[in-house]
């Protein structure tokens, strides 16, 4: 159920916040006063196409459109799907840039128009005269019949059919699309070559870490030979200590005083000859340069590889490699396998029909119930003599059957059945579409529908009619109206006027909530016109107690 609109920037509206009651909300006002740009407005919100630039009041600032919306807990899927927080006080915004661009959210979350339109739309519906998306919108239709008929299980069987016949016709195109057979030479040499140096997972990091340890080790080994140098080559630092040995020795055999220093010397001596065997034992284990040549040379061929074959990394070479052999294998079978699935889409088609022929039963099953639901609303916008059959006409498969339904209709007894979109006027078309939308209200999952003086072209008793209907329906959902009829006006559980305001530089539509008495003048002004009589203000009482 909506909430809270709030609209900023928006073509006349600098600023508005509305609340939205419970029932039936109608909303009233001149012509030209604003009253579809709000409606606007809230279809921008929900996802809408428009042109951003062309809505701006002040093309300098950006337009905000925020829509409060109370959602069911079964739309929850939805928001998982596009990893959106769920709320049950869900906001939905559209932000219409300068720049011409708008952005959408869901609970502050950035999201696709289509995807926000998707999810609006499964508890929102807005309608206009002008409007015969209902008439020509199969899915839409169908959710109608569907709601009259127990046909869960031959969906759901006929789903499964025709994705599988999409998934093989998917497999067809993928084989047609592959090419022709002299390609198998090319494919065979690029994937021997790529099979013929194999890389394995994890080997291009494991390589450039081999070589940073070997790069490391080298350059260690190369200090270490030169320590070596210079602790045991002729004349080096050993040579030198043992000449001071010897000299210290032949001193202490005349004389203990340098004792001391001679066991000092003998211990240094000790210790670099063993960092002269650590030494050694570290250089036992070098890399040579051989090895580190072949890392290199490693490293280097799958770099190359890597360019050639114009991939970011060792393991998408790899891939393009198996995607590769899988294109040359469904090469090397491509007319076998056009053979194979050939038979399978014959097998498939048959199933499908087959189920779409149980699910078509079901739903001529339903047709009864639904022309007789249709019956007793056409009845009540004042088409009593109306007929509205549902005929079928095949069609190739589609997501909702091998047949779509045909709205029939005749206004007079008589009249020969023709297609409603054809023969109907538009006030007959307004209220069929409202019959429609009543029938449908009864079934359907949605919190919420909005008119856009789907009522014109009626007037006195056969509004009052429709008024009374549209009061009906705001029993167990949200309805908000636009009207130019006193009658429809009158049925209203709330009420706004939408009123403009001209000055010498701009002009700005505003909206107000009647209260009991304002509503009494406007009602009266809708009767009478401009000068509002006192029998005018009469009527509107009776009619407002009426209702």
């Amino acid at each position: 159920m909506l909430q809270h609109i709030e609209v900023s920037n928006f073509i006349l509206i600098d600023h508005l916040s509305l609340p939205v009651s419970e029932g039936m909300t109608v909303m009233t006002g001149e012509t030209g006063a604003g009253k579809s740009i709000l409606l606007g407005a809230l279809s921008a919100a929900l996802g809408g196409r428009l042109s951003a630039k062309s809505v701006l009041k002040d093309a300098r600032k950006k337009a905000v459109i925020e829509v409060s919306i109370r959602v069911k807990d079964m739309v929850r899927a939805e928001f998982d799907a596009l990893d959106v927080d769920y709320a049950q006080d869900t906001v939905f915004r559209r932000e219409l840039l300068p720049s011409g661009k708008s952005r959408c959210f869901i609970n502050d979350t950035p999201v696709k128009a289509a995807d926000l339109a998707r999810i609006a739309g499964t508890f929102i519906d807005i309608n206009s005269q002008s409007d015969s998306g209902l008439l020509h919108r199969i899915g839409q239709q169908m959710e109608l019949i569907d709601a009259f008929a127990t046909v869960s299980k031959e969906k759901r069987n006929y789903t499964e059919a025709y994705q599988h016949l999409l998934a093989l016709q998917q497999d067809r195109r993928a084989l047609e699309a592959l090419g022709a057979s002299d390609d198998i030479d090319y494919l065979t040499f690029v994937v021997n070559e790529m099979k013929s140096f194999s890389i394995e997972p994890g080997e291009y990091e494991r390589l450039e870490d081999e070589l940073i340890r070997a790069k490391s080790l080298r350059e260690d080994q190369a200090k270490f030979e030169s320590l070596l140098g210079k602790i045991g080559q002729a004349g080096g630092a050993l040579d030198g200590l043992f000449e001071v040995e010897a000299a210290l020795l032949k001193i202490s055999e005349k004389s203990d005083a340098f004792e001391a220093y001679t066991t000092t010397l003998q211990q240094s001596i000790s210790s670099l000859q063993a960092l002269e065997r650590a030494a050694k034992d570290t250089l036992s284990n070098e890399v040579s340069a051989e090895e580190l040549d072949e890392l290199r040379k490693r490293k280097s061929q799958i770099d190359g590889l890597v360019r050639k074959h114009r991939v970011a990394s060792a393991e998408a070479l790899m891939e393009k490699r198996a995607g590769l052999m899988e294109k040359l294998e469904m090469l090397q079978n491509k007319e076998s396998q056009l053979k194979r699935i050939e038979k399978e889409l014959v097998t498939a088609m048959t199933e499908v029909e087959n189920t779409a022929a149980a699910l078509h039963e079901k739903r001529k099953k339903a047709a009864t119930k639904i022309q007789k639901a249709f019956a007793t609303y056409l009845e009540r916008v004042d088409l009593p003599k109306a007929r509205l059959e549902l005929a079928w006409e095949a069609t190739e498969p589609s997501p909702h059957g091998c047949f779509k339904p045909v709205f029939l209709f005749a206004a007079n007894p008589g009249s020969a059945l023709e297609p409603l979109h054809k023969v109907a006027s538009g006030g007959e078309q307004s209220r069929v579409k409202l019959a429609l939308k009543a029938v449908l209200g009864k079934h359907a999952s949605l919190s919420a529908q909005v008119f856009d003086e789907i009522d014109t072209g009626i007037s006195g008793s056969t509004a009052e009619k429709v008024g009374g209907l549209m009061k009906e329906l705001a029993q167990t959902q949200q309805i908000i109206t636009i009207t130019h009829l006193p009658q429809v006006a009158a049925a209203g559980s709330a009420h706004w006027k939408v009123s403009k305001t001209q000055t010498t530089d701009s002009t700005v539509s505003t909206v107000h909530s009647l209260d009991q008495s304002e509503r009494i003048s406007e009602v009266a002004r809708m009767l009478s016109g401009a000068k509002i009589t006192d029998a005018a203000k009469n009527q509107a009482e009776v009619l407002l107690n009426a209702l």
